[in-house]
Parts: C-alpha cells; structure tokens; sequence
C-alpha cells in the first residue's frame, strides 16, 4: 500500500477557567489517500474508533505530530 496523503485527527478544545489558556488535543484516526484518476480521496478510518465532531486533515510530516491548534 502506498503512503497516504493524509492523516486524518479529530480536535478537541479545553474548555477550564478564563485562567488557563485554551488548548486543543489532536487525536490521530486514521489516513486518507488521493484517488489515482479522478478528483477525491478515500478515508479509512481507524477500526473500532467512534468519531463525532470535526475531523482535520494534515499531510504526514516525518513523526511529526500537532500538540495544539494555533
């Protein structure tokens, strides 16, 4: 199987006391690979993962992993 084109996370906002500055967790669930001949890309998803809320796509960095949203 070929690298994929992304990897796919779901983000998460902290949501503590005005005293705390938000942060953002970024959980890795799975990849995403372009489609060869037409415009697209396929998503497989992590098995077993319940996923809701917003998922973000970012092009794999070498073990290079997002701690927080900017």
């Amino acid at each position: 199987m070929s690298k994929p084109t992304f990897n796919v996370y779901i983000t998460e906002e902290t949501d503590f006391t005005s005293e705390v500055e938000k942060k953002t967790y970024w959980t890795k669930v799975g990849v995403a690979f372009r489609h060869k001949e037409k415009p697209g890309l396929n998503i497989l998803l992590t098995p077993g993962i319940a996923v809701s809320g917003k998922l973000v796509l970012l092009e794999p960095k070498e073990e290079a992993v997002p701690t927080q949203a900017e």
